[in-house]
């Protein structure tokens, strides 16, 4: 196990805020936010697995340790077992879940944090929530919370979750079922129910750990795992912080009592890491066209595609095509290196287009027209903050991309469509609707002034003492 540890000439006088976010850049930038609400009375420090968070963390100006990324509770073993270079063998993960040794492990390396630093107030990603079974124990030492860099995850009757893309029609349920599937017949052997017995059996000892660990954690009978939890598992009844507007979902009714709406959560100082270093020269040019009457539409999918992808490639050489037949019209596009060196490979850049490995959003959505977006939370809220209009295009399924798109068309502010089936001439109706159609920026306007005419800043400070 590996730790940073902090020199006698950091303590200071100030009571001390632990963040614990999830080994996600995503997670960790708008939680800033949170840190920044703290700051004067609290010295903050955030716990991070990588050095790229840590210059994330550095560079905003807050401090970073080092801890590891296991945590109990996710099937981690062996992952776990492999960084202590031991071989992960079914005998071997079965020992590692009756002998509860990452929960220890993990104990070990939190206490240690928590000694070291002494917070009195701990902020754990809601995507990391087991960190809470660890710490609860010692919860008269330190407030616990938990913060959610998404909407609400809980299912509520009649909507969709944070994971759908569908509306259904209200008071449609699901059918009853019937009267022999209620009163299945269990079978007396696993193996009759077609499962091996070493699965079965090791499924029996993840299911008696999770259960030991929470009577570790002294977290029954008031902090149960919630049963009507989605996409991430959810200790209920923890205090939440969620980094959204509650305007944003479909109704004020989804909000739970021990959930707390902060707004857009907005952080316009913020700095951001591993910049293209073309692109501050490159963007003084394209402000110059701006200027001159042009429209901007900013194109970036996150960190989600990485490499040289064959469904990315063709939706960004589509992309150029319509942007082509634009005219007056500029792209700026943040992609990796692989897809720009492919596209320039194949000669499609022209003056008008302007690609790079990574931009300042904040910057390019100040100045932009449209923006097309993979409907990552952060960036949703950053482009309503700015006032632009959004089209989304999901790519990951199972977490909250698909119900951001569904929520920002429900609420007039952009559209969105298929990433993998878009066909050229919608992508172009799309992207010309959004750029002359004033209803769009109309609802934009509304909704943000609902949100700041709204008083959605709670107390943070009262629910941290």
């Amino acid at each position: 196990m590996w730790y940073t540890f902090l020199s006698p000439e950091n303590y200071r006088m100030k009571p001390r805020a632990l963040f614990i976010p999830a080994a996600i850049r995503s997670h960790v930038l708008p939680s800033l936010y949170l840190a920044d609400l703290l700051a004067d009375e609290y010295e903050v420090y955030y716990a991070v697995t990588n050095q790229v968070l840590a210059e994330i963390v550095e560079k905003n100006g807050y401090q970073a340790v080092m801890n590891s990324g296991h945590r109990v509770g996710y099937q981690m073993e062996a992952s776990f077992l492999a960084s202590q270079k031991q071989k992960p063998t079914y005998w071997r993960l079965l020992k590692a879940y009756r002998n509860d040794e990452l929960y220890w492990e993990r104990k070990r390396e939190l206490d240690a944090l928590i000694d070291e630093i002494r917070p009195s107030a701990i902020l754990i990603d809601l995507f990391v929530c087991t960190d809470f079974w660890v710490l609860n124990p010692r919860r008269s030492e330190f407030k616990i919370l938990f913060f959610n860099p998404m909407p609400s995850t809980y299912r509520v009757q009649d909507w969709p979750s944070v994971s759908e893309g569908y509306l259904t029609p209200r008071g449609v349920t699901s059918q009853p079922l019937l009267h022999s599937e209620k009163k299945r017949k269990k079978s007396p052997s696993p193996i009759w129910r077609g499962v091996g017995v070493r699965s079965w059996f090791m499924q029996w000892a993840i299911t008696s750990h999770r259960q030991r660990i929470q009577q570790l954690a002294e977290a029954l009978p008031d902090y149960p795992l919630a049963p009507d939890a989605t996409v991430t598992q959810v200790i209920a009844n923890v205090p939440e912080l969620i980094l959204a507007p509650l305007e944003f979902e479909f109704v004020p009714e989804i909000r739970k009592p021990n959930q707390h709406y902060l707004g857009l959560c907005m952080r316009e100082h913020r700095l951001d890491t591993e910049l293209d270093p073309v692109f501050d020269p490159a963007w003084e040019a394209i402000l110059a066209q701006k200027q001159d009457g042009n429209k901007l539409i900013y194109c970036s999918f996150g960190t989600f595609h990485e490499g040289a992808d064959a469904t990315l490639l063709r939706f960004v050489t589509n992309l150029l095509e319509v942007i082509r037949e634009l005219p007056n019209v500029h792209l700026v596009c943040s992609v990796n290196k692989y897809v720009i060196e492919t596209l320039r490979a194949r000669k499609l850049l022209t003056d008008r287009t302007h690609f790079f490995s990574r931009v300042p959003q904040l910057r390019v959505l100040a100045e932009a027209d449209v923006f097309i977006t993979h409907a990552g939370f952060g960036s949703i809220k950053e482009s309503i903050y700015y006032g632009v209009p959004m089209l989304a295009y999901p790519l990951d399924p199972h977490y909250d991309q698909n119900g951001n798109a569904l929520k920002l068309e429900y609420h007039g502010l952009g559209l969105r469509g298929a990433f993998a089936h878009e066909r050229l001439g919608d992508l172009k109706k799309k992207l010309e609707r959004l750029m002359t159609d004033g209803a769009f920026r109309e609802s934009m306007q509304k909704f943000r002034e609902n949100i700041f005419d709204t008083d959605n800043q709670i107390e943070l400070k009262v629910l941290v003492q």
